[in-house]
């Protein structure tokens, strides 16, 4: 069950924030070295603080087989391009609807210039929903 406290809550109260990016010249190995040390499944790929794209760890295993040479090619190659993004402010209801609508398993998080400030999951979200349930 939602608590007043959790629908007063906005996507910057839920997101990860300051998550670590690559540039569009990154190779696939530094990406997938920050999957390792960081322990986690996207990154987001930017130019300068503007987000242009995702890099996930699915996009890197789909692409395994179309690229002998994957590590040394740039992330470019094989991220999702463009980005869903919801602005800090986003109200939890909000998210949800762009998770609904967009059927990605991640949402950046941009300010109100379209700087990069942090990254939601599903799973995020989940705790601060009735049922726990993001459909």
């Amino acid at each position: 069950m939602t608590s007043a406290t959790d629908a007063a809550l906005t996507a910057a109260d839920v997101m990860t924030p300051a998550p670590r990016t690559c540039s569009a010249f990154s190779s696939v190995l530094e990406a997938t070295m920050i999957f390792r040390d960081v322990d986690c499944g996207a990154v987001p790929i930017v130019d300068g603080d503007r987000p242009i794209g995702i890099l996930t760890d699915r996009d890197v295993a789909l692409a395994l087989s179309e690229f002998p040479d994957l590590e040394s090619r740039p992330v470019t190659d094989v991220m999702t391009k463009g980005t869903v993004s919801v602005a800090s402010s986003a109200s939890l209801e909000q998210v949800q609807a762009a998770f609904n609508e967009q059927g990605f398993h991640r949402l950046l998080v941009v300010d109100s210039a379209g700087r990069l400030l942090g990254i939601i999951a599903r799973g995020d979200l989940a705790s601060h929903l009735p049922g726990g349930v993001v459909e």
